[in-house]
């Protein structure tokens, strides 16, 4: 969710060394494929986007292990911190401001998720494989139900003034 931000489930990848390509395929193949049914589109913010997504859906379809729900339609964005240093005709096509549906958002939620794993990865890095991951995934699950238990607060706190009305 590009407004509140999470962690979907089984959509982590851990980089070898530099940022590639089907790293983020396969990230994206598995968040695609969690508990989609019934979405029909879905807008993706990557620092990169205007290159990636140009060959997104024949890398998937050319592999046996990736795919994209049937009828799911994928808009590319690029975070607004970032698109600015982007060529000027890709402000227009790719700024969340631009993009219908996307609501007042940044498209840099991302950014502001991995600050708690910045706090614990240096103590991961010396366990095992399986460790570090089980290290990983527990603190990415403790980062949404936090933020499932806060939202209801805030959501919530505008309610009290609509009942008093009533």
């Amino acid at each position: 969710c590009a407004w509140h931000g999470c962690f979907v489930l089984h959509s982590m990848v851990d980089f070898q060394k530099g940022e590639r390509q089907m790293n983020m395929d396969y990230a994206l193949s598995q968040a695609f494929n969690y508990k989609t049914n019934g979405i029909s589109y879905a807008i993706t913010f990557y620092d990169i986007n205007c290159q990636y997504n140009k060959y997104l859906k024949d890398w998937i379809t050319s592999s046996m292990y990736l795919s994209i729900p049937i009828g799911m339609n994928i808009i590319p964005g690029i975070g607004l911190w970032h698109v600015y240093g982007h060529q000027d005709s890709y402000f227009v096509q790719y700024a969340s401001n631009f993009i219908h549906g996307t609501g007042r958002i940044d498209g840099e939620i991302m950014e502001t998720l991995w600050a708690p794993l910045n706090i614990i990865s240096p103590l991961a890095r010396g366990m095992g494989t399986p460790h570090h991951k089980e290290v990983l995934d527990y603190q990415m699950n403790d980062c949404n139900f936090m933020k499932m238990i806060c939202m209801s607060k805030s959501l919530t706190s505008g309610c009290t003034y609509i009942v008093l009305l009533i």
